[in-house]
């Protein structure tokens, strides 16, 4: 198995990039049973790109438009590299999506336990993320 610590980001090799779009963002929300305008909730708040990496005081990095923490590239590594986690943005966005599923059943259906967890299982930081992500969705639903 891969150690995420034998991943140097700065040795993924390049490849074409792929933006987030929506056609994508719908097929994915559709797919993990997650509300369109969560998708586009979680990317705005991440603020994440298409081959940009943002690195953490944890020695983690997030990877991509969703921020996908480098702790998972070991469980993803069997079906996608970290090149095209990195640079397709609708593979970054399913994985996002997935892992968003993940902690939303573990949570035993906690919709908004589940949301903070996306971002981290300590309480007192989980709380603030759900916080940015109800203030952001009541954001673009104005815009709408």
């Amino acid at each position: 198995m891969l150690d995420n610590q034998d991943i140097n980001i700065h040795n993924i090799p390049p490849i074409e990039p792929v933006p987030v779009t929506q056609e994508c963002i719908v097929a994915t929300a559709l797919r993990f049973d997650l509300p369109i305008l969560l998708l586009h909730t979680i990317l705005k708040v991440e603020g994440g790109e298409v081959g940009k990496v943002n690195y953490n005081t944890n020695d983690t990095y997030d990877i991509g438009p969703m921020q996908i923490n480098s702790i998972w590239l070991d469980k993803f590594q069997p079906y996608v590299t970290p090149s095209q986690i990195l640079y397709n943005g609708c593979i970054n966005v399913q994985i996002g999506a997935w892992i968003l599923r993940s902690n939303i059943n573990k949570a035993e259906g906690d919709f908004w336990k589940g949301v903070g967890n996306y971002h981290s299982g300590t309480p007192h930081l989980h709380r603030k993320y759900q916080e940015k992500v109800y203030a952001m969705s009541n954001q673009l639903l104005k815009q709408d």
